[in-house]
């Protein structure tokens, strides 16, 4: 008996430093808690160094200890991705340039730990952080110089809070009166020299003209220097690309929409419209051009024949326009198959609201800040078109204003192409997407040609007034 007694006594020995450790990193957790709590909201009190140190070690210490008690679940749980082996698994979002989302889910899971205290740990800047008096009127004379429509989040795009531009280009001159921004991939070389060489030439952007188009894209991955290389030496070329600092990637076209609301907020906010297109569609900047530079006549707003209102008076709105072909009762993809498969957490509706397919939309200035605001304070959504002109849209009160009597569906850009329909009698100001690269470049040769013509028709009727009065 006096064998078994000491074993239990070495046993209850042996457990009780653990007990005590626990006991103590309890009661030094306790401490700790208490000394903050009574810092911030008794004392009402900066933090000082110390007191975040001490936060800081105390979440670490609680992170640990959480990570050691689930490890072992951890292990015997299954793979939650193992029974789906057709699912779509894109990394894009999450192995994208980590340094500007480790910080946000680091900042999220302490949130997550002890909502109350470390929302107000967030919101009360540290020594280090607090600007002196001096720096202080050095950055109120440095905002004065930020472009027009700069905003406190000019670091923020939706989750992204270390968001920049790898390449920018100067804000708008004043007699931009629409922006076309184009959404291409960092490889599109060949889509966006065709698109420079036709519809978005200087002949359409020149110094008087009021259009003038910029290209968006993402980043490239770091394994490929080779192509950003490239992209900067084109882009010091033309003048005319925009890089976000995120990856480019499908699942991420959600941070390059509301990059385009951005760059239009902080850089061209002045100018009536905003039209974002894909790389793959023709826009009808001529007659664009012609649209925004003459004035609407008197008894004019609409078709004679038709209640649709007419194009000119739609560009010419300069509020309240959310102006595409819009999509209606679209159902939500749920096959492991799709593309476009969406899951019940990211979107429990069985049908989309209507909405904007984005190959071709038109935004007024208004309406870009709304939707921007919205995005901004909303959680990520990777279907684009659906989550910014259906979702948001829907939250903020905006109506879609059906664009589709003016867009060039494939068997009419057939016909015009192969003479059966004129040119200039069609009023159309984007083409379906996914636009052949010759029928987009033979639509502009046929302008060219119209022009031509037209150019040379004035020139003889001039020429024959002139002999008629006598002039030569």
């Amino acid at each position: 008996m006096g064998a078994v007694n000491r074993v239990k006594n070495n046993n209850n020995n042996s457990s009780s430093p653990t007990m005590d450790k626990r006991s103590l990193c309890c009661l030094i957790i306790c401490v700790n808690l208490c000394f903050v709590i009574w810092l911030v909201s008794v004392q009402q009190l900066e933090p000082t160094d110390e007191a975040v140190a001490t936060a800081g070690s105390t979440a670490a210490l609680l992170g640990s200890m959480q990570l050691q008690t689930q490890q072992p679940q951890q292990q015997q749980q299954p793979s939650a991705n193992g029974s789906k082996p057709n699912q779509i698994h894109d990394t894009s979002r999450t192995q994208q340039l980590s340094s500007n989302l480790s910080s946000y889910y680091y900042s999220r899971s302490l949130v997550s730990l002890d909502n109350n205290i470390a929302a107000t740990l967030a919101s009360l800047p540290t020594a280090a952080s607090r600007p002196s008096p001096s720096s202080a009127s050095s950055s109120s004379s440095s905002s004065s110089s930020l472009p027009t429509g700069y905003s406190e989040d000019a670091n923020q795009l939706i989750d992204l809070h270390n968001f920049a531009y790898s390449m920018t280009q100067p804000s708008c001159e004043a007699h931009i009166q629409a922006l076309i921004l184009v959404h291409t991939a960092p490889r599109n070389v060949e889509k966006r020299a065709l698109i420079r060489q036709t519809w978005g030439s200087p002949r359409m952007t020149s110094a008087s003209s009021p259009l003038r188009v910029v290209f968006l894209l993402g980043a490239v991955r770091q394994s490929e220097p080779e192509l950003q290389l490239a992209l900067r030496a084109e882009n010091a070329r033309h003048a005319d690309m925009v890089q976000g600092n995120f990856q480019d990637a499908y699942r991420n076209m959600t941070y390059k929409h509301v990059m385009a609301l951005k760059w239009f907020n902080s850089h061209c906010a002045h100018a009536q419209l905003l039209i974002k297109v894909d790389d793959d569609v023709y826009v009808n900047t001529p007659q664009l051009y012609k649209l925004l530079r003459e004035p609407m006549l008197p008894n004019s707003s609409s078709n004679s024949n038709s209640t649709t209102p007419s194009l000119r008076s739609m560009l010419q709105q300069r509020s309240e326009l959310l102006f595409c072909r819009s999509v209606l009762l679209s159902r939500v993809r749920r096959s492991y198959r799709s593309k476009w498969r969406v899951s019940f957490s990211e979107y429990p509706d069985a049908y989309y609201p209507p909405y904007c397919p984005g190959f071709a939309i038109v935004y007024s200035a208004d309406v870009v800040q709304r939707l921007y605001q919205a995005a901004q304070h909303a959680g990520y959504f990777w279907v684009d078109d659906v989550h910014i002109t259906g979702v948001l849209a829907q939250r903020t009160n905006t109506t879609i204003t059906n664009l589709q009597p003016y867009v060039l569906y494939k068997p009419d850009c057939e016909r015009v192409l192969s003479g059966e329909l004129e040119l200039d009698q069609q009023e159309f100001l984007f083409t379906w997407h996914s636009i052949a690269p010759e029928q987009l470049n033979a639509l502009w040769q046929l302008h060219l040609a119209q022009n031509y013509t037209l150019t040379q028709r004035s020139v003889q009727l001039e020429t024959e007034a002139g002999s008629d009065t006598g002039l030569s």
